[in-house]
């Protein structure tokens, strides 16, 4: 089965991607990452040798190669994965079966016939959130049923669980699945004033992590199967070994471990990820600095043994 690999980018996660792709090669993986992008390439990528700007192609590996694609859109880019997803599988990447979405805030820790098993096509590939438990009446979908009623979108089947919207596999076969999860964001969205954030509001609010939520909802109402691990695929819980997603406003690459210590919030496995594949074999640290971080990464961890916050 053909699989490709794409993310999004603008601003400093470019980081993100770099350790990204290095764990991508760590694990064996051979073809495409499409590379979604706004704003200026980082040096790391515009002086490689093997970069082509005309193309957009950058080989980073035997086998492996990153496809830069600048985006002009002004859509937040959590919004914005389903149409860059259907885009790639409609326009770009016509050989592709499956087309599997990862944030450039994930590295990927097992090898790749470890994490390719997961992909089939004839199901959506997803991972369970931090917050996973999430049953078929629970109150906020029954808030969503009526929300979304009168736009004649209804659930089609229950479901118990919340998904992730970092990591993503969608087959051509249900492309369509594509359509109805960029309507929902459409929908949610003009609830929401056009307000265009990962967050909104708090959790009582109807949509507060908004394409996560639509995406969730999206799953109640089109009926593909659905090839799924718990949350500790993402290592929000103890004994995953497939990805590690850094999730929250402040990443890895920010530094700032020790402060985030001393406020009672040690480093999560996912930096200690991170800074397993954040520099080789693409370089885009200093090595100095670097050391210094990983430093920083380890006096943070052992404040974090003796405190934590409530």
């Amino acid at each position: 089965m053909n699989i490709s690999l794409c993310t999004l980018f603008e601003k400093n996660y470019h980081y993100g991607v770099a350790a990204l792709t290095n764990s991508l090669i760590a694990a064996g993986y051979r073809g495409d990452l499409w590379v979604g992008y706004r704003g200026e390439l980082p040096a790391w990528i515009t002086g490689a040798p093997s970069f082509d700007a005309g193309s957009g192609r950058f080989e980073v590996a035997p086998g492996l190669a990153l496809r830069m694609m600048f985006l002009d859109t002004p859509v937040h880019f959590t919004y914005y994965k389903p149409t860059f997803i259907r885009d790639l599988l409609e326009k770009h990447a016509p050989e592709a079966a499956v087309m599997a979405y990862i944030d450039p805030d994930i590295v990927v820790k097992c090898d790749w016939p470890s994490f390719c098993g997961w992909f089939t096509d004839d199901g959506i590939s997803l991972i369970e959130d931090v917050n996973w438990c999430f049953p078929a009446r629970h109150p906020k979908r029954l808030q969503w049923n009526r929300f979304f009623e009168p736009h004649g979108i209804v659930p089609k089947r229950a479901l118990e669980r919340y998904y992730n919207a970092g990591f993503i596999a969608v087959p051509r076969a249900h492309m369509d699945f594509l359509d109805l999860w960029r309507h929902l964001c459409d929908l949610v969205l003009a609830h929401n004033a056009g307000a265009e954030k990962l967050k909104i509001g708090g959790g009582a609010d109807l949509f507060h992590s908004t394409d996560q939520d639509a995406l969730n909802f999206a799953l109640t109402v089109y009926d593909a199967p659905l090839n799924t691990a718990g949350p500790e695929a993402m290592d929000f819980a103890p004994g995953g070994y497939y990805l590690s997603h850094a999730i929250g406003s402040v990443k890895p690459w920010h530094g700032k471990h020790i402060r985030q210590a001393l406020r009672g919030q040690p480093p999560r496995l996912a930096a200690k990820a991170y800074y397993q594949f954040a520099n080789a074999p693409i370089k885009v640290w200093d090595e100095g600095d670097l050391a210094r971080r990983r430093l920083e990464l380890k006096i943070a961890a052992a404040i974090g043994r003796v405190y934590r916050s409530a």
